[in-house]
């Protein structure tokens, strides 16, 4: 809050008997009660959210509600700060595409998995690597190989001798970093319905459950959506860190704090909750949910620091890198394909037809004739104007004939082209994810609460007609 004293002199003012005072501004910030940076209330998680170490406090009593925090890492500035374990690992930094991997001391790399670049460099670990938890990897790489190669079969309107070039030698064990989320969430949401009777209603629904393990990688080279794609992991499985279970692999360090990639998960969460909206429609002849009037807000936050094993392949092709994926435990394949040349071709094609070249064939068609016939007006006779009268006539025939089969096909490839896009699209994008069902925390009590009310200028426009609106629509409302 900002306060200024006044500073006149002189004057017949309501301040010009005041004492003269220097001008002073002072401004009140609430400070974070862990780290003392700024803290600012995030409607979000409904309290005071620090940027700085991610921790959220109750706004009124400042008691701490939930936290994105890391885990307490932090940089190394000096050789006798190093940790016994980190002492033992090392790490591989990418000089062409900046991709920092943790390995043990006996692993070595010749190729950077995410670009495949040779031109690497091992150094002495820069800051400290402790995850809380880790799955280790349950299936090698001939079952890797096998499973991908299953599924790159299945996929569809590739270019030609793209599936040639997905070299499977190329895949690479890596632990991806992950972000697991533990919080209660809290939605409202809107939508109108309509009922047999065509009465509308305003329906408004608030949704309460918890969720457990939600995962968000913290890779920022590796593709959100193909991490979802290989979901879900199977947390039974999951054990403390250690550093045995690194021997051999690599891992990937992360880059992205929880508390850079809560507008990701609050993203995910409304996803989940308005797809239970389809619960809602049934109740009604039609609904339209409105996911602008859509809102969630978390409370209890917890985030743990977990290493997931994921067999990983990148593939250039036209100019173009385009990465794969097998969960290491599960054996769950994914990744993205480009789209078949031919439907790139008649796209071009059909884009040469709408631009202003196809103005000049058909002036063509108008301007050769008026040449013929200027030709034809002259009695005398030479081989070249011979010549020149039946080369034109020929070009005139075929000119007509060109710009016919141009539109012919520019309708044809227009219609195939963009069934042929969509259905690329659809097959060879990344597999979707499997929703959070699998993350509902069954321990934790779920409601869904409905409120219905009849619009108001609905039973208006009915009073004026002087219809009767049935008492049936009144009973089980909640107002």
């Amino acid at each position: 809050m900002w306060n200024r004293q006044p500073n006149i002199k002189g004057g017949n003012g309501p301040f010009s008997n005041a004492p003269q005072v220097k001008e002073r501004l002072t401004a009140d910030s609430l400070k974070c009660p862990t780290c003392a940076s700024n803290i600012i209330y995030q409607p979000e998680v409904m309290g005071m959210l620090c940027r700085s170490c991610g921790n959220i406090y109750e706004p009124s009593t400042m008691e701490i509600l939930g936290s994105f925090g890391t885990g307490g890492e932090h940089d190394y500035v000096g050789e006798q700060e190093i940790s016994a374990d980190d002492r033992r690992r090392h790490e591989i930094v990418c000089n062409s595409c900046g991709a920092q991997l943790i390995a043990d001391e006996n692993t070595m790399s010749t190729m950077c998995p995410f670009c495949g670049s040779p031109a690497l460099i091992t150094r002495r670990m820069t800051r400290e690597f402790k995850p809380d938890c880790i799955i280790p990897f349950k299936i090698d790489k001939d079952q890797a190989t096998k499973n991908m190669m299953e599924w790159i079969s299945t996929r569809k309107y590739t270019p030609w001798g793209f599936k040639s070039k997905c070299r499977l030698t190329k895949m690479t064990a890596l632990y991806v970093p992950f972000w697991l989320l533990d919080c209660n969430v809290n939605t409202e949401m809107s939508g109108t319905g309509r009922n047999a009777d065509n009465v509308v209603i305003e329906v408004n629904s608030t949704l309460t459950y918890s969720v457990k393990g939600v995962p968000f990688d913290g890779a920022v080279k590796i593709a959100n959506k193909l991490m979802e794609a290989i979901e879900p992991f199977d947390y039974s499985e999951m054990v403390s860190f250690e550093n045995k279970y690194l021997q051999g692999f690599y891992a990937d360090k992360y880059d992205r704090r929880p508390i850079d990639m809560i507008d990701k998960m609050f993203n995910r969460l409304d996803s989940f909750s308005l797809s239970e909206t389809d619960y809602v429609a049934r109740k009604y002849h039609s609904y339209e949910a409105r996911p602008d009037k859509t809102f969630s807000w978390m409370s209890d936050v917890k985030t743990r620091y977990c290493l997931l094993p994921v067999w990983f392949m990148t593939v250039e092709f036209a100019g173009r890198q385009y990465q794969f994926a097998v969960n290491g435990q599960t054996g769950e394949a994914s990744g993205q394909m480009p789209t078949t040349s031919a439907s790139v071709k008649m796209e071009f094609f059909n884009g040469m037809v709408r631009s202003n070249w196809k103005w000049v064939p058909i002036a063509a068609v108008f301007v050769i004739p008026i040449i013929l016939l200027s030709l034809l007006l002259d009695r005398s006779i030479t081989a070249f104007k011979t010549f020149a009268i039946t080369f034109l006539s020929v070009l005139e025939v075929v000119t007509i004939v060109s710009i016919v089969l141009t539109f012919v096909m520019f309708f044809i490839s227009k219609f195939l082209s963009r069934r042929i896009r969509r259905a690329a699209d659809t097959i060879n994008d990344f597999d979707r994810d499997p929703g959070l069902d699998q993350y509902l925390d069954i321990s934790k009590p779920t409601s869904f609460k409905i409120n219905e009310n009849i619009l108001g200028n609905v039973i208006r426009q009915a009073q004026d007609k002087d219809s009767m609106i049935p008492d049936s629509l009144f009973d089980n409302f909640v107002y």
